[in-house]
């Protein structure tokens, strides 16, 4: 049974409206059994009672119940919910409330708990999705329920989280919204205003209007992003392509949900004259960067920060999305929660280019966070991880468009089609970028200590497949991509193994070269997992160059991709200090090769 003791300690009824709660009923007496009990009959599930109240206390928010354990089971939504499938609200969980309260309006009077206007937004019943009873729902953590409400509807649920916040209650929960026939994309509670009791015009306003109502989207000024802000990194001063001063605000980390971004007013514009009708093309291999060691500043050149997430090739078609990785393999079901990325542009058909990433606690993207997902296959794995590990869709560019081909078009004109055919969601983005100024975006980063920038030519077409000058990365993490090609044996209280034998692809000569080997950077979980998928081989491939002699080696077959930060090569191209950071799932053995380096050409900067 639910407690009020909370709640009735909080409050003084003398001075306060609210219902103080009926006392607990007793325990009915247990019904006499049927003598035949084959003639029993399952009882029909009652449904049960929920409510949303819009609470003018010092902050606006709003307070979602359900009935539950005979007391209504009470979460604070700062935001409100909202029929948005891309969004998800924080719930913070407060005290039980009576059943009294289901109907409760009016003021409460200044100097009592939670003092404000109070009116009943929503009302309705819901039911739970499954045999397990909501209580228990409630206790695991993990609460699904359909609602039939007046203003909202359709199935939901209730995660909680695991904050490593500091100062963390244990109180957070996210409220999401599923994707089901009652789903309305750009949704939010300033959409549905009034009390469903008095009528929408009952809405009588909060004497802290000022600080505590949230402004109407409409009349939102844009927000100046602090910058390529989910990285950390302010960019005040810079010149910035006209994506950034609209830029969407910086989605909190990991745990936290990110924020919703109200849609921007659809805008219709011109082709290039470099766009050509043609059939959409069943398949795109992305555009690759050159490594590159001067960084450089040019009004002709654009600059991004680079993620550290996986490459995603994105087709929209019908109203459906698909994903694809670099190697061209399909991940749309992985990712569920960008799902609504159909309904995020403004197209019948398009190709799109980006990076799906995952943010750590410190809004820089986390490639560790993101290989929790990388490799999920079961649905309640994928649920799971999802709550746990959410990921952001990073779009930088736009390939195909309303059966045109872009690929011919400069960048320039690629990105402002694609800002105004997007309209933003709190998973999926738009990649900003800064004109001219590299040299500072790359102090910048380095700042704050992210992996490093891109660096892209605005006159540059798109070349699939390709890897271009007209697209260069600078790094300030140095990473190597490398085939696992064997493993040696575990010493002292090591398990499973001791270190991976590194190669990379030599694509002129058709073979694998040895460039060391890999013993840091592994949990104990991360041991067992890699060495069951290492298939043992009785020797190695005599295409396989440099090998040393060692001893208690198991070679294995060339499949696996490992993603290596190291300090810097050796005079015979071999990795030093290096560590393990996971595997790269979208990656072929043959694309990890040592990447060619503009290291001895000229500038770009003089060149263009």
């Amino acid at each position: 049974m639910g407690s009020l003791t909370e709640y009735r300690r909080r409050r003084h009824f003398q001075q306060t409206p609210e219902p103080a709660g009926a006392p607990a009923a007793k325990p009915a007496a247990p019904a006499e059994k049927l003598r035949n009990p084959g003639l029993q009959l399952q009882a029909r599930p009652q449904p049960r009672r929920f409510c949303v109240q819009e609470h003018h206390a010092s902050r606006l928010h709003y307070d979602f119940r359900l009935e539950m354990d005979g007391v209504l089971k009470s979460w604070a939504v700062p935001k409100g919910p909202t029929l948005d499938p891309d969004v998800r609200r924080l719930a913070m969980q407060t005290e039980d409330h009576p059943l009294e309260y289901l109907k409760f309006e009016g003021a409460i009077p200044e100097g009592n708990y939670g003092a404000g206007e109070v009116l009943v937004w929503d009302l309705g019943e819901y039911e739970c999705v499954g045999a397990v009873p909501p209580v228990k729902q409630w206790e695991r953590g993990s609460l699904k329920f359909r609602l039939r409400g007046k203003k909202l509807r359709g199935e939901f649920a209730l995660a909680h989280m695991n904050s490593r916040r500091e100062g963390s209650q244990g109180n957070e929960w996210l409220l999401i919204k599923k994707h089901d026939d009652a789903a309305v994309y750009g949704d939010s509670v300033e959409k549905h205003p009034g009390s469903v009791l008095r009528g929408p015009r009952a809405r009588r306003p909060p004497r802290t209007a000022a600080k505590s109502r949230p402004e109407s989207p409409n009349s939102r000024k844009p927000r100046r992003a602090k910058g390529f802000g989910d990285q950390g990194v302010q960019t005040a001063g810079l010149k910035s392509t006209p994506a950034l001063a609209d830029a969407p605000e910086t989605p909190p980390a990991q745990a936290a949900p990110p924020p919703e971004v109200p849609l921007p007013p659809a805008r219709h514009a011109d082709f290039p004259p470099e766009a050509r009708r043609v059939a959409m093309p069943a398949e795109l291999p992305p555009m690759l960067a050159v490594l590159s060691e001067t960084v450089f500043s040019s009004a002709d050149w654009q600059y991004e920060i680079k993620w550290d997430g996986v490459r995603c090739l994105a087709a929209v078609q019908a109203g459906q999305s698909r994903l694809f990785s670099r190697n061209r393999r399909e991940i749309t079901a992985v990712y569920p929660e960008l799902s609504g990325l159909a309904q995020a542009v403004e197209a019948k058909t398009a190709w799109l280019d980006g990076e799906i990433v995952a943010l750590n606690r410190e809004g820089r993207s986390s490639f560790h966070d993101l290989q929790q997902r990388m490799n999920l296959t079961d649905e309640a794995g994928i649920e799971a991880a999802r709550l746990k590990f959410p990921v952001t869709f990073y779009l930088f560019d736009l390939l195909y468009l309303d059966g045109r081909s872009l690929l011919q078009a400069p960048l320039s004109e690629r990105r402002r089609l694609l800002r105004e055919r997007l309209r933003p969601s709190a998973f999926i983005r738009y990649s900003d970028a800064v004109v001219g100024e590299g040299e500072r975006l790359f102090a910048l980063a380095r700042q704050r200590q992210l992996e490093g920038i891109i660096a892209k030519r605005l006159a540059s077409e798109y070349r699939p497949g390709a890897r271009s000058r007209d697209w260069l990365k600078f790094k300030l993490v140095r990473s190597q991509e490398a085939v696992i090609l064997g493993y040696t044996d575990p010493r002292g209280s090591r398990r499973h193994f001791g270190s991976l034998l590194l190669g990379a692809y030599d694509p002129g000569r058709r073979r694998f070269r040895y460039i060391g080997h890999v013993g840091a950077g592994f949990s104990d979980s991360e041991l067992a997992r890699l060495k069951a998928r290492l298939h043992g081989i009785p020797k190695p491939d005599a295409a396989i160059a440099g090998l040393p002699r060692l001893h208690d080696v198991h070679w294995t077959r060339p499949e696996l991709v490992a993603e290596i930060r190291f300090h810097q090569w050796t005079p015979d191209r071999k990795l030093r200090a290096p560590v393990f950071l996971g595997i790269r799932e979208d990656k072929s053995p043959r694309e990890a090769v040592l990447e060619p380096t503009s290291r001895s050409e000229s500038s770009p900067a003089e060149n263009s």
